[in-house]
């Protein structure tokens, strides 16, 4: 083992010189002070306690995973390996007991293997290059790791052979497990460097670059001065109007409320227990900043629909109103001022993209709270399964706040775990499934009524050309007093009704509707499922990614349909 000892101390040593160099390049997107290392670990007898033993000796925080309660895992170290067992266990800074099954215990280290991929950003794996030959072995969790999209340094166990890199990365076309068939590349500075880059740098394009830094400079605002939204959905008496809708600190209270009484039900309950500040605080002000664009944008062009319909009325409202043929074409020009004004003011403040980022971002973020407390379960990686790589600055900062929250601590008990996946069902699914209800039936009936409005106004154009026509055949002295009106009514209430239907397609409300009404479904199912009196912690994990699923693509459809 000295020679694996050695090896691992090198690994972990140029880990070290070349992420530090990385984060002093890249300084201004990080908070101030030193970069904290940490190594997640089992600590079981070998290269587990070998790499642990490297690692702090390096200044790495210890997080340790244990397979089952303490004492149990103790009794299974060889007794030469205990004293630093218990030496590194007493040192750790978050310990997590799973609840692995004695009888079981090829089930349980699998468990442990999925929670040491779940909180690592790199893994250290010391085995012989074979693919599995049974449950619960190394070549396992480098299957699981290659899948997940994290990237391994492999130490082999035979000295002869090199240390090497793989990664799904290295081969974006296809997603390889078995390593005999992946693309490798040599351990050395040039590519840990680059890999490491792409793992813990944002993204390389200048333009997400410029979007992360928008997002670090917003303001918090308490008021809000757009709402043309909230009247459109008051005039067409889906919701009612009010102080509310210029309040941004409303939002924040309800927003605050939640997030208390998730953390009074889930965190600290169950046997289990992480700090959720930093997963709120970046969710609540991803979330403040979504809701304020959101409602910039969505009032930016119910104004632009509705002064366009108002300057074609009085542009007809001349014919009738002759003497006041210049204040009336006054009103036009800034009417057509305002919207080149309003349009050329969301473009350039890109109200548009920063509500669908920082939308997304707050989605992203929400469901890591529950997957943090499940202990073992882990968002999907940035980019795609072949290709795990950050291409936007959301899925960078994402990634960022999962790896600075850390490993959860605690012990999680087998007859815990049902509670636990209760719980996350009550306060993270089951109000999703209410949100998107609501959205649905709210944007659904806006929807209709917006329809209704547009019809009954096409239905009046074609009464009146029908009682025109009449009229020019029976009394045409009558459509000779009446032509003006008669063209305000022919040319102006089409404009009315063109204005209600851009309103509709830009703001895509029957879609929206579908596409909340089947996260809805989706979400409720796996909720029940979570439900389940005989859950295990795999399960109630596996669910749990999926319930993340589900809350992310809804918006991932969302934006390609926007």
């Amino acid at each position: 083992m000295a020679d694996v000892a050695s090896r691992i101390d090198e690994v972990v040593r140029e880990i070290t010189a070349t992420a530090s160099e990385l984060f002093a390049a890249n300084a201004d997107w990080f908070a101030e002070g030193a970069p904290r290392f940490s190594i997640v670990s089992p600590l079981a007898d070998g290269a587990d306690q070998i790499a642990a033993n490297a690692a702090t000796a390096n200044g790495y925080g210890l997080q340790v995973v244990l397979p089952f309660p303490r004492e149990q895992t103790r009794r299974d170290v060889p007794e030469a390996y205990r004293a630093d067992f218990d030496r590194l266990a007493d040192s750790a800074s978050r310990f997590l007991e799973l609840p692995g099954d004695a009888t079981d215990p090829l089930d349980a280290y699998v468990m442990a293997g999925r929670a040491i991929v779940a909180q690592s950003d790199l893994l250290i794996a010391v085995w012989d290059g074979e693919v599995p030959r049974g449950r619960g072995g190394t070549g396992e969790v480098v299957e699981l790791a290659l899948s997940r999209g994290t990237p391994i340094v492999h130490v082999p166990v035979d000295p002869r052979k090199p240390v090497s890199l793989l990664w799904s990365a290295y081969d974006p076309a296809v997603l390889t497990l078995h390593s005999d068939y992946v693309d490798r590349r040599p351990f050395d500075s040039d590519h840990m460097a680059a890999l490491l880059e792409l793992l813990l740098a944002p993204p390389r394009d200048m333009r997400e670059r410029a979007y992360l830094a928008t997002f670090y400079n917003e303001r918090s605002r308490q008021f809000r001065a757009r709402v043309e939204y909230p009247l459109l959905l008051a005039t067409a008496g889906v919701s009612s109007f009010g102080a509310k809708d210029f309040r941004a600190t409303r939002t924040a209270e309800l927003r605050e409320a939640e997030w208390e009484r998730y953390c009074e039900a889930c965190a600290d309950r169950h046997g289990v227990n992480l700090p959720l500040d930093l997963i709120g605080d970046a969710n609540s002000w991803s979330d403040q900043l979504a809701n304020h664009f959101a409602q910039n944008y969505h009032s930016g062009h119910v104004l632009n629909f509705s002064l366009a319909a108002l300057a074609v009325v009085i542009g007809f409202a001349g014919f009738m109103l002759s003497g006041s043929k210049l204040p009336l074409a006054a009103i036009e020009c800034v009417l057509a001022l305002i919207i080149i004004l309003n349009t050329r003011f969301g473009i350039r403040h890109e109200w548009h993209r920063r509500w669908l980022d920082y939308r997304q971002l707050a989605e992203r973020l929400r469901p890591l709270r529950s997957l943090k407390l499940l202990g073992i379960a882990a968002p999907d990686p940035p980019g795609s399964p072949t290709n795990p790589v950050a291409r936007r600055w959301i899925d960078w900062y994402a990634a960022a706040v999962w790896r600075a929250s850390g490993c959860p601590a605690g012990r999680i008990a087998p007859e815990a775990v049902p509670a636990l996946a209760e719980s996350i069902a009550a306060h993270e699914v089951d109000p999703q499934v209410e949100y998107h209800q609501a959205q649905s039936h709210q944007i659904m009936l806006l929807d209709h009524r917006l329809g209704k409005i547009s019809s009954a106004i096409f239905w009046t154009i074609l009464l009146t050309s029908a009682a025109t026509i009449v009229a020019l055949l029976l009394a045409p002295d009558w459509v000779e007093r009446l032509q003006y009106w008669l063209t305000l009514v022919s040319a102006g209430l089409p404009a009315i009704g063109a204005a209600i239907f851009g309103i509709r397609f830009q703001g895509d409300f029957g879609g929206s509707a579908l596409r909340s009404n089947s996260t809805s479904a989706s979400l409720a199912g796996l909720a029940r499922e979570l439900r389940s009196d005989k859950i295990g912690l795999m399960r109630a994990a596996d669910l749990g990614e999926q319930a993340a699923r589900a809350m992310f693509s809804d918006l991932t459809e969302w934006r390609r349909q926007i």
